[in-house]
């Protein structure tokens, strides 16, 4: 007997395909990867068979690895420069002008054709690093500051792999390929992967909403982080609105003290281990490790910030710059290899955490203002202080004969920051619970 079957109408479930600013996320990942973990962290490399070859001094070839904040004023005009080319194209251009003068450095043998290359590469850097948050922000609200850090955890995670491979290269071929090596891969692991993603500019492109929510769907997240999401074509807001703001003035001060211990830290911390007694070998070792804490520190601070009150982060942000500060005073005195490692993993976390948390402090006390134009503002004065930071306490160093005295001071820095901080917070945590109020009524 024949059987007969009803026709069942089986719907498989679609795949979805992935979401584009992951693709994004993805790109500048490698993009920073190449250009900080090439450009800044294995240009260190170079100090050595540079001295070696030219018998330049040491002061003139390490002048070489800070050349690039000659660029710094540039930082102020990268809203504007956003707004007039666009983000893509600015980012693109930075990583060709980085890659061309990494080139030209294999071919020249003078210091002062060689300090000029350096500076241009800083123009490339700034270029690059004013666009990475807009960028983000074109494509996250929800999920902004988790995507911000893996962005620039590219950096950091660079600087652990290309270091090692630079050092290998110079050993075994020389400087000059090595330069060739990290301009080829500008241009491939670098560049390739942002050419790839570039066509759709935003979500509206394809489709949907930010963090790749259906179109239209109210972003309950952001307003509830007082944030306003960036999904337009035009940068939101100007320079002057920061720049006529006590606000923004508070900000800037706290960033002054905050940046000048994290940059007299940074400066001085392999004088001070090695002033303790520490082997070179291991020095070095726990000291390198803080490239993989800051690293830890952008993901995991971006996670938090998506999650928590940027109050909460940021007291963990400044109590971390403190122990940090507090651990390396530790070090000179005690010669503890427990406050060594305490001072790799909380600065090490520091450095990767705090640009994103003062990235959501200037978002949420300027909503209304574009992260094109508040990052450029907030970026320059923590340029301009990691540029006066490391002389200033050197020069401390010198006037007292003591490093206790030094850390000391950058730590009294560290409290000085964070009572600063606390005012700002106080006034981001009364507007928010004011727009709280507002959403409730008009619901």
């Amino acid at each position: 007997m024949a059987q007969t079957f009803a026709k069942t109408s089986v719907r498989c479930a679609s795949i979805m395909p992935m979401y584009h600013g992951r693709k994004v996320l993805a790109a500048l990942f490698m993009a920073g990867f190449m250009v900080y973990g090439g450009g800044l962290y294995s240009f260190a490399l170079f100090i050595p068979p540079l001295t070696q070859e030219f018998h330049w001094s040491r002061a003139a070839t390490s002048g070489l690895v800070t050349a690039f904040w000659l660029s710094a004023p540039l930082i102020l005009f990268g809203g504007a420069a956003i707004k007039r080319f666009g983000a893509t194209r600015l980012l693109i251009a930075g990583i060709l002008v980085e890659a061309v003068c990494v080139t030209l450095l294999s071919t020249v043998s003078t210091f002062g054709e060689m300090y000029v290359l350096r500076a241009a590469m800083g123009v490339g850097k700034v270029m690059f690093a004013v666009t990475l948050p807009y960028t983000v922000s074109r494509w996250f609200s929800r999920h902004y500051s988790l995507g911000l850090g893996l962005v620039w955890a590219g950096w950091h995670v660079g600087g652990m792999v290309l270091a090692p491979v630079t050092g290998l290269i110079i050993q075994h071929y020389g400087w000059r390929t090595a330069c060739l090596a990290i301009a080829a891969g500008l241009l491939t692991v670098g560049l390739g992967p942002i050419l790839a993603t570039k066509g759709p500019h935003s979500p509206r492109d394809v489709g949907l909403g930010l963090d790749g929510d259906p179109p239209g769907r109210p972003d309950e997240s952001a307003l509830a982080h007082d944030a306003v999401p960036t999904n337009t074509d035009v940068p939101a807001g100007r320079l002057s609105d920061l720049l006529g703001s006590m606000t923004f003035w508070m900000i800037a001060l706290t960033t002054l003290f905050f940046y000048a211990t994290y940059g007299g830290l940074l400066t001085h911390a392999d004088s001070v281990v090695e002033a303790a007694g520490f082997t070179p070998r291991l020095s070095s070792l726990v000291l390198g490790s803080t490239a993989g804490f800051a690293a830890v520190g952008g993901l995991c601070g971006g996670w938090l910030l998506d999650r928590f009150p940027v109050r909460v982060v940021g007291i963990a942000m400044h109590l971390l710059l403190l122990v940090g500060a507090l651990s390396l005073l530790w070090v000179g005195r005690e010669h503890s290899a427990a406050a060594l490692v305490t001072y790799a993993a909380c600065f090490g976390v520091t450095i990767g955490g705090s640009d994103l948390y003062f990235v959501a402090l200037m978002r949420h006390r300027f909503p209304a203002v574009s992260v094109a134009y508040s990052y450029s503002a907030w970026y320059f004065c923590e340029i301009l202080t990691l540029l006066l930071a490391g002389p200033a306490a050197g020069r401390v160093f010198d006037l007292t004969g003591n490093y206790d005295i030094t850390l000391a001071l950058l730590a009294g820095s560290a409290v000085i920051a964070g009572i600063l901080s606390w005012f700002v917070l106080r006034g981001a945590a009364g507007r928010r619970q004011r727009v709280l109020i507002t959403m409730t009524r008009s619901k």
